[in-house]
Order: structure tokens, then C-alpha cells, then sequence
């Protein structure tokens, strides 16, 4: 698990999760690849927003894996399944100075498991930005004070837990239920980020805590499917009968503003 912290200065800050590409999978398709491009290039626009790659960046197809290789997308010539390494690369260095950080996904967990190298890892170097592995808590700083004497402190602070999760099922609620599953790893966090399920879906919920002043308090922590980026026709997913997906990533908005500590998150 890797502790990173985040500075947005302005009054409010915005945080896109971006997980399950599946570069060179034949279902990334011109829709998935558009709407990947206008997440990034919304984020490039505004000097207050991030990005967070949640894992599955790359759909590492192989003979003994449940994606087949058949089901990769055809190059000509020299242009084989290793262009999705070069190709996520080149998409995403540009935007690399927003990016936080990334995790891996069980299908970079391949390569890990049969000859110990992460795609992410080296996609990471490449860009040279922070490598998580397998999750990471985020501290947001946001609404830098500009009052005389306040240094570098922040009007609010928050905290995000990023993980690309495990285990299936065909229900939003099942899918959903595995986002919440990380509040049992790590306590205390504003939103908790999960991918893998391909769900792109947000649960609200607010809890009491007793204060140390005296008294019960109330919070709102926000659970969040981070969604992904394949067509459903003739896809894994519509072959094991589940439900086609809205395409995309959540956006989550942190206030920066004075006595305004509040997270939204849209879809």
C-alpha cells in the first residue's frame, strides 16, 4: 500500500479515476477510445483536476488466460500485441504532470505471476509517475490558504483510498458491494475507489461517530464503481451474460472552500 499526497490549490479540485482500458482488447473500440480522449483532454484543460489510474491499463491476452489471444486486436506487420504498451504510452504521457499515481489490475497481475514483471511498473517509469502496485490511500490538500502567516496549509483535507478490488458477480449491488468491502482495509477515507467489475456506479453513506468534544457526529463517506472503457457486442461480458454498461469514469469534486468540507461525485 503507497501513502502519496496531492496539492490543488484552487477552491475546488477534481479527481477522475480511470481504470479498465484494456488496451489492444478488440473491444476497445472508437467509442471507448473518444470518450477516453475527452476525459483527458477535460482534465488537461483545468490545472485543478487529476487523474488516478485504477489498474487494467493493459489486457495482457495469452494462451492459458480467459482472454484469448484471438480476441486481440490485429496489427499489421510488425505491429503486434506488444503495441498496447507503446500505445497506452504514447496516449497518456502528455496529460503524465496530472496523474497521481497508478495500481495494477489482475490482468497486469499476469505478467507478475509468471515472470514477476508489472506492465504498470514500467508504464510508470515511463511517465515517471508514482507506482502503487496494488493500492493506494491519497491525501488531497485542497483550497490553498493565502491569509498572512498560514504557510502551506490547506482550508480542507480529505483522503481516498484506491483499489482495484477482486471477486465477480452480475448485480450492481454485488459490484458495488466489493467497493465497500475496502472500508474494512482502510478506515477513515472520504471515497473509497474500486474497479474491476467494469461498473461504473456510486453509493452514498453517511455514518455517526461519537467526538471527541463531546456528543455524536455524522460523516459521508462515498463508495465508487470506477467504471471502463470496452464495447459490449460480442465481448467477455456479453458471452457470460451480464449486463451492458455505461462507458466512462465517475468525477469526484472536492470543495476547497472555508468551513465547506464536501465531496460529489458524478457520473
Amino acid at each position: 500500500m503507497k501513502y502519496l499526497e496531492c496539492e490543488i490549490k484552487d477552491n475546488e479540485g477534481y479527481i477522475i479515476p480511470i481504470g479498465d482500458v484494456h488496451f489492444n482488447d478488440i473491444n476497445f473500440k472508437k467509442e471507448g477510445l473518444a470518450k477516453l480522449k475527452g476525459y483527458l483532454d477535460w482534465v488537461k484543460e483545468r490545472p485543478n483536476a487529476r487523474i488516478f489510474l485504477m489498474g487494467d491499463l493493459f489486457n495482457v491476452a495469452g494462451r492459458n488466460t480467459k482472454t484469448s489471444p484471438l480476441e486481440l486486436k490485429q496489427y499489421e506487420e510488425d505491429d503486434g500485441p506488444s503495441n498496447e504498451f507503446t500505445e497506452a504510452v504514447k496516449l497518456f504521457k502528455p496529460y503524465a504532470s496530472q496523474i497521481i499515481g497508478a495500481i495494477d489490475g489482475n490482468h497486469e497481475a499476469r505478467t507478475m505471476d509468471d515472470y514477476g514483471i508489472s506492465l504498470t511498473q514500467h508504464f510508470c517509469r515511463e511517465l515517471k509517475i508514482p507506482y502503487c502496485k496494488w493500492s493506494a490511500v491519497v491525501r488531497f490538500k485542497v483550497g490553498k490558504r493565502t491569509d498572512k502567516g498560514a504557510g502551506n496549509r490547506y482550508r480542507q483535507n480529505y483522503f481516498g483510498y484506491f483499489h482495484h478490488t477482486t471477486g465477480s458477480g452480475g448485480t450492481i449491488g454485488s459490484k458495488i458491494n466489493r467497493v465497500t468491502k475496502l472500508r474494512d482495509v482502510v478506515e477513515g477515507c472520504s471515497f473509497y475507489c474500486g474497479g474491476h467489475n467494469h461498473q461504473l456506479a456510486v453509493a452514498p453513506q453517511d455514518v455517526f461517530y461519537p467526538s471527541m468534544q463531546g456528543g455524536i457526529m455524522k460523516r459521508r463517506i462515498w463508495f465508487v464503481d470506477c467504471g471502463s472503457y470496452l464495447d459490449y457486442n460480442n465481448s467477455y461480458a456479453e458471452k457470460a451474460m451480464l449486463a451492458p454498461v455505461k462507458l466512462g469514469s465517475p468525477r469526484i469534486r472536492l470543495s476547497g472552500e472555508e468551513n465547506k468540507h464536501d465531496v460529489h461525485v458524478s457520473l
